[in-house]
């Protein structure tokens, strides 16, 4: 766990490895009128997803830091979670979408894959095995149910 960087950090790299790529790739450059509406649904969608989750564990009265994953109490699997195992992950994602496209740059996507990658290896992977070891055959049927992202 000591060299784990949380999800939140991950995201604010990505940000900044987009904004470095756009700011130093001057290829495939994307502008239009629907690109500001594009921004705003991504980037609400994206808030709107962590939110609710956020608060869906506020209500199960169980961790929503990521680092802990052992000190979940609650297993969380109404609302969203019903259709992902991941929502806030891919708030996270979402809100990166929404970062490219107001970037306007299209090799400004690139670290969204790294994004996706990484945080599935060394987070999500990390906390199924804290959450199979905590809830058991549970979990498991969760798992086997709901996709990791959608």
């Amino acid at each position: 766990m000591l060299y784990r960087i949380i999800p939140a950090v991950q995201v604010i790299i990505t940000a900044i490895l987009m904004l470095l790529i756009a700011e130093f790739v001057p290829l495939g450059q994307i502008a239009g009128a629907w690109q500001l509406p594009l921004v705003v649904v991504l980037g609400i969608a994206g808030a709107g997803l962590i939110v609710v989750c956020g608060v869906a564990f506020i209500r199960a009265r169980t961790t929503v830091h990521p680092a802990y994953p052992e000190r979940t109490s609650t297993l969380v699997v109404e609302g969203l979670y019903c259709i992902s195992r991941n929502p806030m992950y891919l708030g996270f994602l979402l809100i990166l979408l929404a970062w490219g496209v107001f970037l306007g740059s299209i090799p400004a996507f690139t670290p969204i894959p790294l994004f996706i990658g990484y945080i599935t290896k060394y987070q999500i992977l990390f906390e199924e095995r804290a959450l199979e070891q905590k809830f058991g055959d549970r979990y498991q049927q969760y798992k086997s149910k709901v996709r990791r992202w959608i």
